[in-house]
């Protein structure tokens, strides 16, 4: 009789997970299924892509249909290795699922089924971007401040106040594996400038920064010191600026999703002004900006 019960128990926990195994396939649906061909460009480009309900920014794929002549931007091809430089045409397949049990329901999954070219060109016509204006709205804006130590530091900081290194009313986006990239928006969707960052590490602030700093530093606890170079990959002169950086954690700006880590740009103005303003006194003059994170 003990043997019966316990094996009648067995059974009906099989049977409760069988039917819970069937439930959860259930829930998942497909919900269409399609394949078509697409041109690929040569370049990947800055683009908004959409991931469990969060909007982040990375570099995307400019694609064409057969029916269009307009580039439009795609995330991951499940399958397809990239190569830079080469514009490519390819078959793939485009799964729709739906699953309410998860962050993003609704979602497509693209994977390749044939590659029918390869040819090595710079595509033509491609866009700068494809980041829509709604994702950097009174977003990543620098906060600027700076330290003045001069006789007529007024005139120091009306000058400081009409012309900062970098406009502030750009939007300065970074991003990329350790935010390696960098582009800057105005208010009109118009790209400013656009690349990479070549980052060199310090390994002693005290001697390889100057002390000018130490009167504007930056708030939360320093994790990080570096030099960036903002290389420009739309002007032949190639560097935006250059900049002695903070990695600061626990900074007062908004960035929650890599744990209030922000850096901070400094650069030292004391000969610029002295030079500028040979009678206003100039001892010291140091300027720093803040970027937010996405």
């Amino acid at each position: 009789m003990k043997t019966k019960k316990i094996l009648g128990i067995v059974m009906l926990s099989l049977c409760l997970f069988s039917f819970a195994g069937c439930e959860n396939e259930d829930e998942r649906k497909i919900t269409g299924y399609k394949e078509y061909v697409l041109t690929l460009a040569s370049h990947k480009i800055p683009g908004v892509l959409t991931a469990e309900g969060e909007n982040y920014l990375t570099n995307v794929y400019a694609v064409k249909t057969e029916q269009s002549d307009e580039w439009e931007s795609l995330g991951s091809i499940g399958g397809f290795d990239f190569e830079e430089g080469y514009e490519y045409k390819i078959r793939i397949s485009e799964t729709d699922y739906l699953d309410y049990r998860m962050g993003q329901p609704a979602w497509s999954e693209r994977n390749l089924l044939e590659l029918l070219s390869k040819e090595k060109k710079d595509s033509e016509a491609l866009p700068l971007h494809f980041i829509p204006e709604w994702y950097y709205k009174d977003r990543f804006m620098p906060e600027y401040k700076y330290a003045i130590e001069a006789d007529s530091k007024e005139v120091i900081e009306a000058d400081l106040k009409a012309n900062p290194i970098l406009p502030l009313n750009d939007h300065y986006l970074l991003y990329d594996a350790g935010f390696s990239k960098w582009i800057v928006m105005d208010d009109g969707n118009n790209t400013k400038g656009q690349g990479y960052i070549k980052k060199t590490d310090v390994e002693d602030p005290n001697t390889e920064f100057p002390l000018s700093y130490k009167m504007l530093r930056p708030e939360g606890q320093i994790c990080g010191t570096m030099k960036w170079d903002f290389m420009n990959e739309l002007d032949d002169e190639n560097i935006y600026h250059s900049f002695d950086v903070f990695i600061v954690q626990n900074a007062s700006l908004k960035t929650d999703i890599i744990r209030n880590i922000a850096p901070y740009l400094y650069k030292d103005l004391t000969d610029y002004y002295v030079s500028k303003y040979p009678e206003a006194g100039v001892k010291t003059v140091v300027v720093s900006f803040a970027l937010s994170l996405q």
